[in-house]
């Protein structure tokens, strides 16, 4: 928390000069604080969804960009401008395409799996995630002056963050993190396996697709709204898990929120000031960080990926 006070502080204040001078309290108000709370909620939702595709599926690389759940909400958002909708129905475009994917990646598993399911999902992921940009491609080059703008999904940020943004980002993670809470506890039997879940007297498949659904739009809306960002919803989970494996599926959950928009955060924050006057999209930043972490996770616990 005290981390998260910190970065807020420095995105909201750093070089803003004279809080009095009008200007300045202008873009305080109308950029910053927008940019801000933009970051944090994205944040917070793209690790949440990532903490729970890592936790149902049993597989330390499962996150909204490795299963191509982020480049089918992308495909979406990008048929939903050549289509000519207004910004309100790419968002429901958006969730629709990713829902899709991943009902294709599921199904592709089933099919291709002999044995090794935890590695054939991050394969057909992969694969439609491929799949999926290049269509987005195609449907560029034949709508170039519609979907110009539809590039900048690929390299996410919160450069042109707006209020309303933030207000239907933060309406739909306030139902889909509250429904996840109130599920925590068939969550938590998942862990035991399927068999001693199933003794118990859960339903798992339907909590397994519930939880891979909600988790599916969290990463659709944000998508929609800032675009592709990845391995904070993969690298951040892996951490907590790693350093506070104490703390009870709840906890961790809350922390995963928080560190997620600490980091989101700072990112946007490092992306504005570190060559400026030009700025790096927040996806750009947590590349050039998450790599080197996600390499140092998997050289020294290997055997997780066996």
């Amino acid at each position: 928390m005290a981390i998260l006070i910190i970065s807020i502080l420095f995105s909201l204040l750093w070089g803003l000069g004279n809080i009095n001078n009008d200007l300045t309290q202008t873009i305080l108000l109308q950029v910053r604080i927008p940019r801000m709370l933009e970051a944090l909620l994205a944040g917070a939702g793209l690790t949440v969804a990532g903490h729970m595709f890592q936790t149902l599926l049993n597989n330390p690389l499962a996150d909204s960009y490795t299963l191509g759940l982020a480049s089918g909400a992308t495909l979406g958002s990008g048929v939903a401008v050549a289509i000519g909708f207004s910004m309100i129905w790419i968002p429901l475009f958006s969730v629709v395409s990713s829902l899709i994917s991943l009902g294709i990646v599921l199904t592709l598993t089933a099919i291709m799996s002999r044995g090794y399911p935890v590695r054939t999902l991050i394969l057909s992921g992969i694969m439609i995630g491929a799949l999926f940009n290049a269509v987005l491609y195609l449907i560029i080059e034949f709508n170039q002056k519609k979907l110009n703008s539809i590039v900048n999904y690929m390299f996410g940020g919160f450069a042109s963050a707006e209020y309303y943004k933030v207000v239907y980002i933060a309406i739909v993670l306030l139902v889909t993190i509250s429904i996840l809470l109130s599920m925590i506890s068939s969550i938590k039997l998942l862990q035991l396996g399927e068999l001693r879940a199933k003794s118990l007297g859960l339903h798992v498949q339907f909590v397994t697709y519930i939880v891979l659904i909600i988790a599916s739009i969290i990463t659709a809306v944000i998508v929609a709204y800032v675009g592709v960002i990845g391995f904070i919803g993969m690298v951040i989970p892996q951490l907590v898990r790693r350093h506070f494996n104490h703390l009870n599926l709840r906890q961790q959950f809350i922390l995963n929120m928080v560190i997620g928009a600490a980091i989101m955060i700072s990112a946007d924050w490092i992306g504005s000031i570190i060559i400026e006057p030009y700025q790096l999209p927040a996806s750009i930043v947590l590349a050039l960080f998450g790599i080197p972490v996600l390499f140092y996770i998997m050289v020294t616990e290997p055997r997780m990926y066996e």
